[in-house]
């Protein structure tokens, strides 16, 4: 199937944006020599060596420099669909994604989106790094919520949540690193199709990182948005974001679980959206989508057909 021709697709289009959980790797290859490219670099303060670093496979941690990296080639990515006159009806973040969308959308500038980044990444790692514990997250597929938490949370005690609804039986967990560990382990012994560790020290999206909304908010309430010129749809819950309410969507997003699975449902089912076009450079999220509704036929720049 070739790109459907958005300005004659009747359907809405949407975009979707992947977070810090893949290789950038290719990405970086195939843009490095692209101008709107190497200022974002510039300005987020990547020099030839680094980037000459990322142009191999790598593992993937969760480190500021991933996260700018993760910002500078979705934003690049936007840029270019909209260069290319891609319709772009309603953007979707996945995770960290929440930055490069609402960038997408219009609500702010390139810089603004880096300097909120940034702001939340070190108000994170400080917090973390004053409790007494070490976090971490991981995916879990083939069990329910239900089994989720009556299976692998009992016993374990506090200190671990569900982070994100991925589909009925697709949900990544956070928390204490080992108690993530240990529910990874009993998961494939009570019939999972698969677990997988992610590389990070935070437990995003959970009310273990409450103590930084406050002043993350605070931070936000200082700056201005701009009334959106593409609607973003709240990771919490699909709710549209706007100019006015977007500082406590980005706050809320850090440290309550996100519905990625409402999400992608509201676009199919309430949105009518037919066809959507991912910045992912290896297919994640064509891959995540095809798993919570097949009725959404996946796009990416780079391909002829899908």
């Amino acid at each position: 199937m070739r790109y459907p021709d958005t300005k004659a697709e009747s359907s809405p289009i949407g975009i979707l944006i992947p977070g810090i959980g893949i290789s950038y790797a290719d990405a970086v290859r195939s843009m490095k020599n692209e101008s709107r490219f190497q200022q974002y670099c510039q300005i987020a303060g990547f020099d030839a060596g680094y980037l000459n670093n990322q142009t191999s496979p790598y593992e993937i941690n969760d480190t500021l420099d991933t996260q700018k990296l993760s910002y500078v080639v979705n934003c690049v990515m936007c840029d270019q669909y909209e260069k290319k006159q891609i319709r772009m009806d309603y953007v979707v973040g996945y995770s960290m994604g929440i930055y490069a969308a609402l960038y997408c959308g219009g609500y702010y500038a390139f810089e603004t989106g880096l300097q909120i980044l940034e702001k939340a990444f070190e108000l994170i790692r400080d917090y973390c790094e004053s409790t007494p514990y070490d976090y971490g997250m991981g995916l879990i597929l083939g069990l329910t919520e239900s089994e989720i938490r009556g299976l692998l949370f009992s016993g374990v005690g506090e200190g671990i949540d569900i982070a994100v609804y991925n589909g009925i039986r697709g949900f990544v967990v956070a928390g204490v690193r080992e108690k993530v560990q240990t529910c990874l382990q009993k998961a494939l012994s009570f019939g999972a199709l698969g677990v997988k560790a992610i590389h990070t020290h935070h437990p995003y999206h959970t009310l273990l990182l409450n103590e930084t909304f406050m002043p993350f908010s605070r931070y936000l309430s200082t700056l201005s948005f701009a009334v959106p010129s593409h609607k973003v749809l709240s990771p919490i819950d699909g709710d549209v974001v706007t100019a006015e309410n977007a500082a406590n969507v980005i706050a809320t997003a850090l440290c309550t679980p996100l519905h990625f699975e409402k999400v992608i449902h509201v676009l199919a089912n309430d949105l009518h959206v037919q066809h959507c076009y991912e910045t992912s450079p290896i297919k994640s999220m064509r891959n995540l989508v095809r798993y919570i509704n097949r009725h959404i036929r996946i796009h990416c720049l780079h391909e002829e057909t899908v």
